[in-house]
């Protein structure tokens, strides 16, 4: 999968080179291509690496989520969504080489990292972006980003650590521990991924501006975590490592992802209709662009991200149905692929195409990859240090 997707991206890079001698009509269209050839690959592993790394950082959310509300019934997957967020360094190692090279300006996905638009003696200056210098500055633009990266990594690091020591000593000591090294993260990831999406999304158009974007973002982190941490839990169970999940549990998780689908809903909604209704044009063009360019995907991806996961899953029967909850948690992980993807790539000029594709395959490989190197170095039954482990193993759902 990884070879795929590295050969993938070479065709792409060799095939646009031959192509770019074909658009020389214009100035306009020169350039249009020469900046769409500055960002083939980078886009698509952009897109890619932070895709994954979003699943992770959802996972490790909900796992901390569990923790702090001391919820019983999920603790015999906690090793599941532990490992489903060890990633989140990879991908945040990723993240930081891509933004170093935008600083370093070997590539160009970030717009406002020209020095020129903040130069008034430059024809390319730019008022706007210029009044936002105070926050959009390479150097603390990458500091923020280091400091999203290691804290998010160590966070993860810390969970995971304190977790094999509860289930070595079985000490209260340490569930303590993880139950408040969990409040802490939580507080953390709050501010952060709001942040977060501000620098790694939204200044990819620094004229545009939304004060609901970090928490749509934040949302689409919970979606495609839970849907990853369903798929995963149906997939061990099928093959016999799972022993103790059953349709209790299923059930749950089913509930979990029904309601965070209706969340980022809400967030898509709100965030749509202030904008469209205000009818400011700095503002509405944001969402006009897109649907010149991918005509009407701004609602088009409601199929798989709303209407589907809110009728497959509204019935308490369906939710407890194995093939109808792994179908439409991967529909949801195709679904959140496309947000994030017009979320970023309408910003840097690039359409989709091999390039992308090669990047997906690449970087899900990767992920795949660390992913099932952690879950072989995992002992089957996990989290049994745990007070609550066995209220999870004998988890009864009262009304199924």
């Amino acid at each position: 999968m990884i070879i795929i997707g590295f050969v993938f991206i070479t065709l792409d890079k060799i095939f646009f080179n031959k192509k770019k001698n074909f658009f020389l009509f214009t100035e306009t269209v020169e350039k249009i291509k020469e900046e769409e050839k500055n960002n083939q690959p980078w886009t698509g592993l952009y897109i890619s690496i932070f895709y994954f790394t979003s699943i992770s950082l959802g996972s490790l959310f909900f796992l901390g989520m569990q923790n702090i509300s001391k919820s019983g019934w999920s603790i015999i997957i906690h090793p599941i969504m532990e490992d489903v967020a060890s990633f989140i360094p990879y991908g945040g190692f990723m993240i930081l080489i891509i933004l170093l090279l935008n600083a370093m300006d070997f590539i160009h996905l970030f717009h406002w990292m020209d020095s020129d638009l903040y130069n008034p003696a430059s024809l390319k200056y730019d008022k706007i972006i210029a009044s936002k210098k105070l926050f959009l500055n390479i150097p603390f633009f990458l500091i923020r980003s280091i400091i999203y990266v290691l804290g998010c990594s160590f966070f993860y690091l810390k969970i995971k650590k304190i977790s094999h020591m509860l289930d070595i000593t079985r000490s209260l000591t340490y569930y303590k521990k993880l139950y408040f090294i969990s409040i802490i993260f939580i507080v953390f990831f709050s501010f952060v991924s709001i942040f977060m999406s501000w620098d790694w999304i939204m200044s990819l158009n620094p004229h545009w501006f939304s004060t609901l974007f970090g928490w749509y973002v934040f949302s689409s982190y919970i979606v495609t975590g839970i849907a990853t941490i369903t798929i995963l839990s149906l997939f061990l169970k099928k093959r016999g490592y799972l022993t103790f999940f059953n349709k209790n549990h299923l059930h749950d998780l089913s509930k979990y992802l029904f309601s965070s689908s209706l969340l980022w809903t809400y967030f898509w909604f709100s965030q749509f209709l202030l904008y469209w209704y205000g009818n400011i044009p700095e503002e509405v063009y944001y969402f006009l662009k897109r649907e010149e360019i991918y005509n009407y995907i701004h609602f088009w991806m409601l199929i798989p991200n709303f209407i589907i996961p809110f009728f497959g899953l509204i019935n308490s029967k369906n939710k407890t149905n194995p093939k109808i909850v792994f179908t439409i948690s991967f529909i949801l992980l195709i679904g959140h692929y496309i947000e994030i993807y017009n979320l970023i790539a309408p910003d840097v000029g690039t359409k989709f195409g091999i390039s992308e594709i090669g990047s997906l395959l690449l970087i899900g490989g990767i992920f795949n990859y660390i992913l099932f190197f952690n879950i072989n170095k995992r002992k089957q039954n996990s989290y049994t240090g745990n007070p609550f482990f066995q209220e999870s193993k004998n988890y009864k759902y009262p009304y199924m």
